[in-house]
């Protein structure tokens, strides 16, 4: 059985996730901001390891990738979830915008804290989505790699959501490339209903919930990247691999990304054990 690292696992999609993961038996740490719900999820799940913290910062993350490595020598499956979706323009106590700090600097400092313990083959899933093709209102994704957060005269609740997940699926490809050792793949788990959408308008979110999959169906193209039969690298809708968006493969860009993202939460040069292959 494997060890998974699963980030995002107290609620919506990361708890049927972690539900499914523990009935395959396998040795799970399990990530969530909430106390309460880490707390609930320990008793459910009593054999996994429940860490409560705050991803969104590195003191948080960092945290997390201590106890972690205090705990295991080898991890074979990380598996970045944690998600936000706000209908105004949120920052974390670093002052960084929510959206981004959470689907990118999350993931980043995750890999980069905790890629010493993983061996070649183990795998990474980012929980991405067909935003990132556009915006649910429409229109193109774009990004500044000068300027990856979003500020308030240009936050847009979809637009910005779109434009974080562009950018961690930039990431895993750049991430992919780098470490042609691991298996690097971003998934979109298709629209599931979980109180990500919590604080905008009730209407708005009963209108997307009637179009939405429940969470367990939600978590099986997760878990299945996570666990099962070797999945190719790249880019899933569910179960299917297909191809992204077209400025997604903009390999140019994702370096930039990658070098932003960096300036953004560096660590350490001894925890950050990401290395360009020398292409």
């Amino acid at each position: 059985m494997s060890t998974v690292v699963l980030i995002g696992a107290t609620s919506g999609l990361g708890r049927r996730a972690a539900e499914q993961l523990a009935a395959g038996g396998h040795r799970l740490f399990l990530v969530g901001r909430d106390p309460d719900r880490a707390v609930a999820l320990a008793k459910q799940l009593p054999d996994a390891t429940v860490i409560a913290a705050d991803v969104s910062v590195r003191s948080g993350i960092e945290y997390v990738a201590a106890e972690i490595a205090g705990r295991v020598e080898r991890i074979d499956v990380l598996v970045n979830n944690a998600g936000v979706m706000t209908p105004t323009r949120q920052v974390s106590a670093e002052g960084v915008e929510l959206n981004l700090a959470v689907h990118q600097l999350a993931p980043w400092s995750a890999v980069a804290l905790l890629g010493h313990l993983i061996p070649a083959g183990g795998r990474i899933v980012n929980v991405n989505s067909e935003g990132h093709r556009s915006p649910m209102r429409g229109g193109v994704v774009r990004i500044d790699p000068a300027r990856l957060a979003d500020g308030p005269e240009s936050f847009d609740p979809f637009l910005t959501y779109s434009r974080s997940k562009l950018t961690n699926l930039l990431f895993t490809y750049e991430l992919q490339r780098r470490r042609p050792d691991w298996n690097v793949v971003a998934v979109h788990p298709g629209v599931v209903r979980t109180d990500l959408g919590r604080q905008f308008p009730r209407w708005q979110v009963a209108a997307l919930s009637a179009f939405s999959l429940p969470p367990r169906r939600g978590a099986e193209p997760v878990v299945r990247l996570a666990v099962g039969p070797e999945p190719p690298t790249g880019y899933y809708d569910r179960f299917t691999q297909v191809r992204s968006s077209t400025i997604s493969y903009d390999d140019q860009l994702a370096r930039q990304v990658w070098a932003a993202t960096e300036e953004l939460r560096p660590h350490d040069a001894t925890s950050v054990r990401i290395v360009d292959n020398g292409e």
